[in-house]
């Protein structure tokens, strides 16, 4: 019965993992462009992820009536990505629309997978073909402005129309005096319909930025090919006459404002332009010394990656900001060039409380309206908590007898002093019982020296660094280690260990309480090393190798040299006791 009731919750698990995969199914449908004209062809794409899907949906007619299905076919086939083998399953829909407006195929339903509902608009007739009767081809450019301020974007477009069939086509590159040229994309391939004739379309837009303001030129293209030479009277049994041909667009003058008086540094003529920021994860917690990840965006709408400003944060008390190299992209659609600047931001907080990082504001001027806006970041608060070890050490507080409360008040330094003076009084004892016996064994010998001094010599000082060595604490070792292998990670989380332990008497919670407590005892060296390894792992500029052999240096003889200060007044204390 047991293993019966076994087989079926399996069963059971199994069907309701399927259905929730099933449930999960999503239909996806895309178009092959963005900017689509009355009476131009386009292509559906819908995409489904199972077999059942694509044969329930074999006879749906999902596509409104307003717009032709000109051909419609099921595609199923395996592509290989990054050594795995996908399947790509669905229909393909070549589509004419006779109309510009607005359609919209509402959400699908087919077998177990589902789709949202999708928009597609088609833009009112390009009137640029002109008399169909006569010419078999024709060459058409245009373009979005004749009247345009420097580095502002300008759209050109240029159309190849041809009824016949084309060989050796080609086209001259595009030239522009004192302007950069960017290509959208590849060419698009498609079929206009009119006064009842079909003609397949190439075209291919660019975007141009002048750099200069006055006059800017647009050189002729020259479009070539040969095409089949058609003749009455001529016999089937004859060679067809290829002819051939050269059409050529006219010569455009672009004329190019500078940038106006009153516009604010940096000139960012734009369509758009937006600030966006979003901490990771979103809902954090801040603790003093803990970094917090920040996602800083840049988006602009005809502008170069190249043209996007670099936005400085402004300093703020109690929080330190390192910065990674920026990425930039850029992204083509029917507006021509959009780029973006992403940005990962490290914070770190050196104080609890409320935080305020200041709003940015960027200036840009729109184009559409000419005039200056601003795009704004808005202020950033943020709470912050004590650290782990200011918790603890909140939370177990030791009453501290009235006569030693004035040792307690003392600085960091005198703190670090007096506690090594008090191990080092329990080291005299065993250390002068040790000489006793050797004086008593090699008494021969210490009858041709000198009288041994009621102090240690310097040998025994050094053994005795040599002992505090070895007391240090596992996660400053490990750092040490780390900091010699040149892994900076592992350094920075096992200084942070060691500072957030009880073994310390460093009075520093994180890295940044550390480095300042190195700057104010004279600690400079120290103190350059530890920003340095801060800014590596958090801003990564230029992502140059970290050589940490200074730091491990400097982090050995850092308690030792405490205690070297320390001892040189060690028997003039010693006298005093006795």
């Amino acid at each position: 019965m047991t293993l019966i009731t076994r087989i079926l919750s399996s069963l059971l698990l199994l069907a309701s993992i399927t259905l929730s995969q099933s449930a999960n199914a999503e239909i996806t449908l895309s178009l092959d462009r963005s900017d689509v004209h009355e009476n131009e062809t386009f292509h559906l794409r819908v995409r489904v992820e199972d077999s059942s899907t694509l044969r329930a949906g074999a006879n749906v007619n999902f596509i409104p009536e307003e717009i032709t299905i000109r051909s419609r076919q099921e595609y199923n086939n395996s592509i290989v990505n990054n050594g795995k083998y996908i399947t790509q399953m669905g229909w393909d829909f070549e589509l004419l629309a006779t109309s510009a407006g607005t359609y919209t195929i509402p959400a699908l339903s087919i077998g177990n997978e589902r789709s949202e509902p999708f928009t597609i608009r088609i833009l009112p007739e390009q009137n640029d073909l002109g008399d169909t009767t006569n010419a078999k081809i024709k060459l058409r450019a245009n373009l979005s402005d004749t009247e345009v301020y420097v580095q502002q974007q300008l759209i050109f477009t240029v159309r190849i129309y041809r009824s016949v069939v084309a060989r050796n086509q080609q086209i001259t590159p595009i030239r522009v005096t004192n302007a950069l040229v960017e290509q959208l994309g590849d060419s698009k391939a498609f079929d206009v319909v009119k006064d009842g004739n079909d003609f397949r379309v190439v075209e291919q837009r660019y975007a141009i930025f002048p750099q200069q303001s006055g006059e800017m030129t647009i050189e002729p293209m020259t479009y070539s090919a040969t095409v089949l030479e058609e003749s009455q009277g001529r016999s089937p049994w004859q060679r067809s006459q290829l002819k051939p041909l050269s059409l050529s667009t006219q010569k455009y003058t672009v004329n190019v404002k500078p940038k106006p008086q009153n516009a604010a540094e940096p000139w960012l003529p734009a369509t758009k332009l937006e600030l966006e920021a979003e901490w990771q994860p979103k809902n954090q917690t801040f603790r003093v010394g803990d970094p917090a990840n920040l996602d800083f965006i840049i988006k602009g709408t005809g502008l170069l990656k190249t043209q996007l400003p670099s936005v400085t944060f402004p300093e703020q008390q109690g929080v330190t900001i390192y910065r990674d190299t920026p990425q930039y992209r850029q992204r083509i659609n029917r507006f021509g060039v959009n780029s973006y600047h992403f940005e990962k931001i490290a914070v770190i907080p050196s104080e609890s409380g409320e935080i305020t990082i200041p709003e940015i504001k960027v200036p840009w001027w729109n184009v559409k309206t000419d005039q200056q806006e601003y795009a704004t970041l808005p202020a950033q608060t943020i709470q912050v908590q004590q650290s782990s070890k200011q918790i603890t050490s909140d939370d177990n507080q030791t009453v501290i007898p009235q006569g030693k409360q004035i040792a307690t008040q003392q600085e960091p330094e005198a703190q670090e002093k007096q506690t090594l003076l008090t191990n080092e009084q329990n080291y005299w004892k065993y250390i002068t019982f040790a000489l006793g016996i050797l004086w008593l064994l090699t008494l021969f010998l210490l009858m041709r020296q000198k009288s041994q001094p009621a102090y240690p010599q310097a040998s025994d000082l050094n053994q005795d660094r040599s002992g505090d060595d070895e007391a240090l604490s596992a996660s400053l070792k490990r750092a040490i280690k780390a900091a010699k292998a040149n892994d900076p990670r592992a350094t920075i989380q096992c200084l942070s260990a060691w500072l957030r332990g009880a073994a310390t008497n460093v009075s520093a919670t994180n890295i940044r309480q550390f480095i300042a407590f190195c700057e104010s005892h004279e600690l400079s060296d120290l103190a350059k090393e530890l920003e340095r390894l801060q800014q590596h792992c958090y801003s990564k500029q230029g992502n140059q190798s970290w050589k940490g052999q200074k730091l491990a240096h400097l982090l050995a003889g850092f308690k030792s040299s405490t205690m070297k200060n320390t001892q040189q007044r060690l028997p003039e204390l010693y006298n005093t006791d006795r």
